[in-house]
């Protein structure tokens, strides 16, 4: 496959945003993790899953995975999906090396969800100022900016 196809492939799959593959890797498995991480709080924290708990814990998954579907209905524009947004913030901590790139890109994306909460609780259609999808395209493009800042491209 030569270079043209694996760009285009990587257009398809993320909505638009040319990300490396290793970047759709590491939102993908923080995405995953931190959907069912009641789940594996549970395992940790417990020698197993009680019958209570596990009810609870997917309760507890329903719950994150609502929340999940309306930060991205209410952070995404037409400019920038919530999903190229998370593409972005961790293509801003690659170094290079996977694991430790994997470790950053676990952190800030945790950072960047918590934020979208807040963005997507406080959001006002009509206010440009509480505007979800404005103030997360803000958001992303001062961690792109801080990537440029730390790598001597301003």
């Amino acid at each position: 496959m030569d270079r043209d196809s694996r760009q285009e492939n990587s257009k398809r799959s993320s909505g638009g945003l040319e990300a490396p593959t290793c970047v759709q890797v590491y939102v993908w498995v923080f995405m995953v993790t931190f959907s069912v991480s009641p789940m594996l709080c549970l395992l940790l924290v417990h020698d197993g899953i009680e019958r209570g708990k596990g009810l609870e814990s997917l309760v507890i998954i329903g719950l994150i995975q609502a929340a999940l579907w309306t930060m991205q209905r209410r952070c995404s524009t037409e400019d920038l999906s919530y999903w190229d947004g998370l593409l972005v913030t961790a293509a801003s901590v690659t170094t290079g090396e996977n694991l430790i790139s994997l470790f950053r890109a676990f952190c800030l994306l945790f950072a960047v969800v918590i934020v979208s909460v807040v963005f997507a609780v406080d959001h006002d259609e009509r206010c440009a100022g509480r505007h979800a999808g404005l103030r997360f395209g803000r958001l992303i493009i001062w961690l792109h900016k801080q990537r440029l800042r730390i790598d001597g491209h301003t």
